[in-house]
Order: C-alpha cells, then structure tokens, then sequence
C-alpha cells in the first residue's frame, strides 16, 4: 500500500514542525521552519532562528520519518537515509540536519551532517529529541557557526 508511506511522511512533517516550533519553556519559538518539501529533493526545510540580533541565521533540513517501533532499549531511532543524499545534504552551505521522526510517538530527533558522510544514516541518537533542552542547543549551534562565518561575499562583481 503505497498511500500509508506518504501519510507517515506528511504525519512526520507536521510533528517536526510542532516539535521545531515548541516554545513552552521560552516567551516566543526559537525558530521558524519554511517548508521546501518536493521543490527541493535535497532539503525538506529552511529553518530561520528567531531572537538573534542583527542577523538571520538559518539551517537546512531534511525529514525521515518512521512508524516502525522504537525497541525499549534501543538508543537511536532507526532511519533511512542513503549515503547519496546525505552526501547532497552535507553539500548545501550552510548548517545541515537529518532529522528522524517517530510518527506514532510524535517525537523528533535531529543530526548534523557536519562532515562529509562515507555512509547513509540509518539511526539518529535518542537523546538528540528535540525538547526543549536541546532545542536551545540547537539555536546555540547553529547561531554560534553564522556568527563565525561571513554572510555576504567580498568579491568585486555585482557590489
């Protein structure tokens, strides 16, 4: 049955999008998620960080969702990302996350692809949730790399 598939994967966006979007320990949500999806076969997400002065930082994302149960012991959520598109993941400037979900839980969990993968992602640490904890981490993470990096280019053509 070819329909259950995209129902979890739609089902898997929309609990990224609340989970990205919590704001119940914080006054306002620490980021905004814009949803690319099937425009873009690489990124699923452009998600801007809200509350940093005097900038706009922002990260990609891709969403892999899974209705398939989480072990009791388990410590990753098991996914499935091939190596070719993490590859084209980790080639987008920028910040770059896989992020798991487990539909039935609604919980998400998230993973930089900060170098260049040898292999697919098949698993996504548990403790890598995206609660409210590491929510702030996250906007830390990715606020801490635009501010070390330039924004704009210097070159002579078009300035």
């Amino acid at each position: 049955m070819r329909a259950l598939p995209n129902l979890i994967g739609d089902r898997g966006e929309n609990v990224f999008e609340l989970a990205i979007t919590d704001y119940r320990d914080f006054q306002h949500p620490l980021f905004k998620p814009g949803f690319i999806g099937e425009k873009w076969p690489t990124v699923d997400y452009y998600v801007e960080l809200l509350g940093v002065s005097d900038s706009t930082p922002f990260f990609f994302a891709q969403d892999k969702s899974t209705a398939d149960p989480i072990p009791s012991r388990a410590r990753t959520l098991r996914i499935h990302a091939e190596k070719a598109k993490c590859v084209s993941l980790f080639n987008v400037p920028g910040p770059t996350y896989i992020v798991g979900v487990h539909e039935p839980s609604r919980r998400a969990f998230i993973l930089s692809l900060h170098a260049k993968p040898r292999q697919g992602v098949y698993g996504i640490p548990l403790k890598s949730e995206l609660n409210p904890a590491n929510l702030r981490l996250l906007h830390e993470e990715v606020a801490a790399f635009w501010k070390s990096s330039p924004h704009k280019p210097s070159g002579p053509y078009f300035i």
